[in-house]
C-alpha cells in the first residue's frame, strides 16, 4: 500500500514517540487490558489470503534484514538484502487503524510469525498469530485470542510458535497462559500459566529444550523454565532478554528505581541449576538492547561515550542492537540521534557492515534476519 510522505511522516513520528515512551517510560512493563473476544467463527479459517511468488523466492544468496513500513491500516513487510541492493517487498499485512505487528523469522528464514491486532477496537484490541509465506506473501492465521503486546517465538525446529494469552485480571496483576501453536495449522498444546503477575514474557529454549520464560510481580524478575521457577534475575524490572546463538546463556537488561532509573546489562549462564548475573557494562555507562554475535559475546547498547559500545559506532548519537546476521557480518540498530536515553533524539533504523551505516528509509520495525 502506497501512502503520501506525509501519512509516512507521521506514522515514523508516531513510532519515534512510542519507542522513546518505552525506553524511559516508568510504566515500561504494564499489562494490557484484557482482550474482548470477537466472535470466534470469524476467525476460525486458516488458509492462506494471498499466493503469488515474491521476489524474494528466487533472491539471490545473502542475508535479508526483515522489516516493515507501519501504515495506517496495513503493515508493508520487505526483505532488504544487506549489500544495499533495492528492498523486496514480501507481503501487505492488514490490521487495525493505529496499530502494528509484532514478529520473529523462522529459524529457516522461510516464514515470519506475526502478533497482528486484526479485530476489536483501540480500546479493546483483538490480535491473532499470523503466518507469512517468505516465498509466496501468503497469509495464515494460527491463532486468535493472544495477547497484543508481545513477541512471538519460535521452537528450535521451526514446528511450533510459542504466544501468551491473559487469562484474567485482578488489579494490575494478571494469569499469562502460554501455548505452543502448530505452524502447520495441526491445533495447539497449552504449556503453563504465570498466575498474579505483572508480565509474563516468552524468551526461547535452552539447550534441553526447555521453554524459557521470565515473570514480572511483586518479587522482581524470575526466570522460568518449562513452568518450574528457577533464578530470580533481580529484585527490579527486567527487559530486553535474548539468548545466544547456542541457548546456553541469557542476556538482559535490569531497569532499577531504587534510586532513579538506571539500566544496566547482565548475562547468566543456564547450564547450571543456580547460575549467577554478572554486569556486563561499565559503571558509569547505562545499556540498552542487546544482540548476540555468533560464538561471540553480547553487544549491549550504551550512551555515547560508554565502553564497549555497538559495533561501528563512530557517528553522533547512540545505538539500541537488534539482532546479528546469522554470519556476525551484520548488526541491525535503532540509531538514534540524541545525547542519552533520557534524551534520544531522533530514530532512524539502520544496518551496521564493517562500519559502513546503511540507513533503512521510512522502516519503523524490525523482524530478524532471513539467509537465502
Amino acid at each position: 500500500m502506497t501512502v503520501s510522505s506525509r501519512t509516512r511522516s507521521k506514522s515514523r513520528e508516531a513510532s519515534s514517540r512510542r519507542t522513546i515512551d518505552a525506553l524511559v517510560g516508568a510504566a515500561l512493563f504494564a499489562i494490557a487490558i484484557a482482550i474482548i473476544p470477537v466472535v470466534f467463527a470469524l476467525f476460525s479459517g486458516g488458509g492462506p489470503t494471498r499466493g503469488t511468488t515474491t521476489a524474494f523466492a528466487s533472491a539471490p544468496s545473502g542475508n535479508y534484514a526483515l522489516v516493515a513500513k507501519m501504515n495506517r491500516t496495513d503493515d508493508a513487510i520487505y526483505a532488504v538484502p544487506v549489500d544495499g541492493s533495492a528492498p523486496m517487498q514480501v507481503a501487505d499485512v492488514p490490521h487495525l487503524d493505529g496499530f502494528g505487528s509484532n514478529g520473529a523469522v523462522s529459524p529457516d528464514g522461510r516464514s515470519l510469525a506475526l502478533v497482528t491486532v486484526d479485530a476489536g477496537s483501540p480500546a479493546n484490541p483483538g490480535a491473532s498469530l499470523l503466518l507469512v509465506d517468505l516465498g509466496t506473501g501468503a497469509l495464515t492465521r494460527l491463532a486468535v485470542g493472544v495477547d497484543p503486546q508481545q513477541t512471538p517465538v519460535w521452537s528450535p525446529d521451526g514446528r511450533t510458535v510459542v504466544v501468551s494469552r491473559l487469562q484474567s485480571t485482578t488489579g494490575a496483576l494478571a494469569n499469562v497462559s502460554f501455548a505452543a501453536v502448530a505452524a502447520d495449522l495441526s491445533g495447539e498444546r497449552s504449556l503453563w500459566t504465570a498466575n498474579a503477575v505483572l508480565g509474563a514474557y516468552a524468551v526461547g529454549f535452552d539447550p534441553g529444550g526447555r521453554f524459557v520464560a521470565v515473570t514480572i510481580d511483586g518479587r522482581g524478575s524470575t526466570l522460568v523454565r518449562d513452568g518450574q521457577e528457577g533464578t530470580r534475575l533481580s529484585t527490579q524490572i527486567t527487559r530486553d532478554w535474548r539468548l545466544s546463538p547456542d541457548g546456553t546463556q541469557l542476556a538482559f537488561v535490569e531497569a532499577d528505581v531504587s534510586d532513579g532509573l538506571r539500566y544496566s546489562g547482565h548475562v547468566i549462564s543456564l547450564t547450571g541449576d543456580s547460575p549467577r548475573s554478572a554486569t556486563q557494562a561499565g559503571p558509569a555507562s547505562q545499556s540498552l538492547g542487546v544482540a548476540w554475535a555468533p560464538g561471540g559475546q553480547p553487544t549491549f547498547g550504551q550512551e555515547r561515550g560508554a565502553t564497549g559500545e555497538a559495533r561501528g559506532q563512530t557517528v553522533a548519537g547512540f545505538d539500541i542492537p537488534l539482532a546479528y546476521s546469522s554470519d556476525g557480518a551484520a548488526l541491525a540498530v535503532q540509531h538514534w540521534s540524541g545525547t542519552g536515553f533520557s534524551d534520544p533524539g531522533a530514530l532512524d533504523m539502520q544496518i551496521v557492515v564493517n562500519g559502513e551505516r546503511r540507513p533503512l528509509d521510512d522502516f519503523a520495525r524490525f523482524y530478524g534476519w532471513a539467509a537465502r
